[in-house]
């Protein structure tokens, strides 16, 4: 057979060298009679009847050679083939040919091409009664132009009228997602319907088709459509429409659990759990939507999204204004956050409402914390004055005074005469209040005089001796004190034998009279060495009061106090007796080991055993089998320290000696004043560690709030005035702050005062406590500093904040501060100090406004 088709191919090939066509065409044509497949064959048998002008037979031969290299995947030569000569008469071509050339046209990219082609084969196959294979074509299409409506919607109904299911599920459900997006809902939910009755238990096509329904408020249909899924479904999108269309339908707790299950394993839903908390309180569920408003709170929380939570809350609190427990809450969350500003907005709104409900208490209670917070707002009269009549007189009154008092001008604040601001339970009678008085100028004499501040102590004793004439003589505290300072009023009667001392001769030094300065003790008249005990006191005290942290605190104290003794071994411990110590710090002299823990623990013991003499010295001497000898000392002498709150021992501090001594009463009051000192710094570390932590507004900046301002003020006064020490105050603040917020709004400008809080912390001394005061600015409260180093201070905060940029603007923003040192006058408590101090403190931050902001304004301390 091969021979024959190669002899008919030599035969054509001589007749065309010849020019004899009408032979080669029959030549040809007997070639395919041999071999019907012959490519060399039919494309001659095309090209000769083009050649002689006859395109119909020549279309033949080439639409049989068109699919002769189809088969192959010789794609560019049959479209090269198809483009030349069967383009143009598609009519003459059968559909799978046409529909052939449109998939080459597909294979190629050429998406526009395959779709006419498409389209032409699958009329020609409508034409033909041959509906599957028109079917094919639209689905080529559809999957060429996607987002054609009307090609899905033929598709879809093609397939439909064939049986094909799922087919024309898909196809509908395409179409009805484009009307969606075009806006058409009502052809849209008429697509998906059609979609969803051919596919009932597709998924997909239920979620879609509840949406839609959902979209055109038929929320309990949009239920029925997705309750049979419900049950095994877990996907985030499916549950939060299941739960929105269970909110439309009213089904509000069955939506709480399905939201609630979304929360905890995907982490999502909350926006749809504040939409079900607004429901809950528009249905009058106002402690259902506490509920759930609270675990909200927990997880976002938990999940550093503290923003965003406030965020949605304004917007929850601002749609229910009459909601008691919405304000509640939505107060709560602002005071947690220390936003102040906000915090006190909500506080009006819960006032009004508090005072309408006829909760008169709850309304007196919101109006002292918006006291609190802002004591100079004109809004607080008003407020005061409805309540005036329907609360006790007594607490408009204080209200009003406190009012008053904040308003003051600097300098204008009358000292007080009562009670100081440490006596805390109210006297019942004139004598309670007199012998509480007298109790209160008793301590601050002692502390005084244990600071060696010789002159403020006389002050306080002269003014005992003015108000209780003879008080000395019924109460011994008192007439120790006389004669601890050596100092008596006029006319007073002197102890015997303190007389007798004085009308003998001085035979030296032991006996003689002290001179101005001297202390006289309970046993007797100290001599030079305590004075030089009380020097050296003021010299620890200060090193121990600068510490950051209580183990350094305890080290200093050991190390100061064994050097000053020339101990063999100093030990400070920090806890209750009969335990093992929190904490505690060891000296040892050159050559001596540190004691191991068990020692230290008996040595406790022992000492906890001995009895105090008259001074509360606690000596121990070493015998046989003594823990002392295990130490290497012959004896120890040991002060109990007391809590000042409690009245109960919280520490001691030991002494301890290798060789025989006998220790003198200033040795013991030495070592008590520095433990009373060591205790009482370790107490305030500690107090104002856990101010901090219970205060701060978030990690992220780690301020305290403004809510704390006062009383951390109050808490250093207290202790600047014990120990006579330094304290200012410096505000700093972004200058224009009220315009920025009221230009970018309140997030913005909390970020930037995070990012400054963290650039500046780092510059400020651990015991500086940093206040968030207002949205645009910080204090800093700066114990032990003078107005010459809060200057300084508040010039390296301005430099380190020279380089940060807020996020709304590239511009540099520029900071003012106001800083001042409070006036330490003897006739003034601490509330009168801090008032005193924080007036000036907006005085002259004012004074920096008015400059035009960029600089500081350090306020000179008034003279006394």
């Amino acid at each position: 057979m091969a021979a024959d088709v190669n002899k008919h191919l030599e035969r054509a090939k001589r007749f065309l060298e010849k020019n004899r066509v009408e032979d080669a065409i029959q030549a040809y044509l007997e070639v395919l009679d041999e071999a019907p497949q012959h490519q060399e064959a039919t494309q001659a048998l095309g090209d000769l009847y083009a050649r002689i002008d006859q395109a119909d037979r020549a279309a033949v031969y080439y639409g049989m050679l068109f699919d002769l290299l189809v088969d192959p995947k010789d794609e560019s030569k049959a479209l090269a083939i198809y483009n030349r000569f069967l383009r143009s008469i598609p009519a003459q071509q059968a559909p799978e040919r046409v529909a052939r050339y449109a998939f080459l046209q597909q294979r190629q990219n050429r998406a526009d091409e395959a779709i006419e082609q498409y389209n032409k084969a699958g009329e020609l196959f409508v034409a033909a009664g041959r509906d599957e294979d028109a079917l094919f074509c639209w689905e080529r299409i559809a999957q060429l132009e996607p987002d054609n409506l009307a090609r899905q919607i033929r598709l879809a109904e093609g397939a439909e009228r064939l049986g094909k299911a799922s087919l024309a599920a898909r196809a509908f459900l395409r179409a009805g997602q484009l009307a969606t997006t075009k806006g058409s809902s009502s052809d849209a939910l008429n697509l998906l319907g059609r979609a969803q009755k051919l596919a009932p238990q597709e998924r997909s096509v239920a979620l879609l088709y509840a949406q839609a329904n959902l979209q055109s408020g038929n929320a309990v249909r949009a239920v029925s459509i997705l309750e049979p899924f419900a049950a095994t479904e877990n996907d985030a999108p499916f549950l939060m429409t299941y739960s929105e269309a269970l909110m439309g339908a009213g089904q509000l707790e069955k939506a709480s659990e399905v939201l609630q299950k979304l929360l905890r394993e995907k982490n999502e839903g909350v926006t749809q759990l504040f939409d079900l908390a607004e429901r809950h309180v528009a249905a009058g569920q106002d402690q259902r939507a506490s509920s759930v408003l609270e675990m909200l709170k927990r997880r976002m929380f938990a999940d550093k999204r503290q923003t965003d939570f406030a965020t949605m809350m304004d917007g929850l609190g601002a749609k229910f204004p009459h909601s008691q427990s919405i304000l509640e809450f939505w107060a709560g969350i602002h005071n947690e956050l220390n936003r102040e500003s906000q915090y006190f907005e909500v506080l009006i709104k819960l006032f009004d409402v508090y005072l309408s409900s006829g909760n008169v208490k709850k309304a007196a209670e919101s109006l002292e914390r918006l006291v609190d917070i802002d004591p100079y707002d004109f809004r607080n009269q008003e407020r005061m004055e409805r309540l005036r009549g329907r609360v006790d007189d007594a607490y408009v009154n204080r209200l009003s005074s406190r009012m008053m008092k904040a308003g003051q001008a600097t300098g204008g604040h009358a000292p007080r005469t009562g009670a100081p601001a440490s006596s805390i339970a109210p006297a019942n009678t004139e004598e309670a209040r007199q012998m509480q008085a007298l109790e209160d100028l008793i301590v601050q004499t002692e502390i005084f005089l244990q600071y060696s501040l010789q002159s403020k102590a006389l002050e306080r004793l002269q003014k005992i001796a003015s108000l209780f004439p003879g008080e000395e003589a019924r109460n011994a505290r008192l007439s120790s004190l006389y004669q601890t300072a050596n100092w008596w009023p006029p006319g007073a009667q002197k102890p015997k034998a303190e007389a007798a001392a004085k009308s003998e001769p001085a035979p030296g030094p032991s006996t003689a009279e002290p001179q101005t300065g001297a202390i006289t003790g309970k046993t007797g008249v100290y001599s030079a060495d305590t004075l030089r005990d009380l020097s050296k006191i003021s010299e620890i005290n200060q090193k121990i009061f600068r510490q950051q942290t209580p183990r350094a605190m305890l080290n200093t104290a050991v190390n100061e106090v064994g050097t000053y003794l020339h101990a063999t071994r100093a030990l400070a411990v920090v806890g209750a007796p009969g335990r093992p110590p929190e904490m505690a710090a060891e000296f040892c002299g050159t050559g001596v080991k540190a004691a191991p823990g068990a020692q230290v623990v008996l040595l406790l013991a022992q000492m906890e055993k001995a009895k105090p003499d008259e001074l509360g010295g606690l000596v121990v001497q070493a015998s046989e089998g003594s823990i002392l000898r295990d130490l290497g000392v012959e004896t120890a002498l040991g002060v109990m320290i007391l809590d000042k709150e409690t009245q109960s021992p919280a520490g001691m501090l030991i002494a301890a000696q290798a060789e025989r001594h006998k220790w003198k009463p200033n040795e013991v009051y030495f070592l008590q004043a520095i433990g009373d000192q060591m205790l009482m710094s370790v107490s305030h570390t500690r107090l104002r560690s856990l101010v901090r932590r219970m205060g701060v507004s978030d990690e992220r900046s780690g301020l305290l709030s403004r809510s704390s301002y006062v009383s951390c003020l109050l808490t250093e006064t207290d202790r600047a005035k014990s120990q006579g020490t330094p304290l200012s105050l410096a505000v700093l603040q972004i200058d224009r702050g009220g315009e920025i917020l009221r230009q970018q709004g309140e997030p913005p400008l909390e970020r930037f005062l995070e990012q400054l809080a963290r650039a500046l912390q780092p510059i400020v001394r651990q015991n500086d406590v940093a206040v968030k005061y207002t949205a645009w600015s910080l204090a800093f409260v700066l114990p032990d500093t003078t107005l010459a180093g809060a200057e300084n201070l508040a010039d390296k905060l301005r430099r380190a904040a020279s380089g940060l940029r807020p996020p709304w603007d590239s511009t540099q923003i520029t900071l003012s501060a106001g800083i001042v040192e409070a006036v330490p006058k003897p006739d003034y408590d601490s509330e009168d100090i801090v008032t005193d101090l924080i007036n000036r403190a907006e005085f002259s931050i004012e004074e920096a406004r008015k400059k035009g902001g960029d600089s500081i304004v350090a306020l000179e301390t008034p003279r006394l």
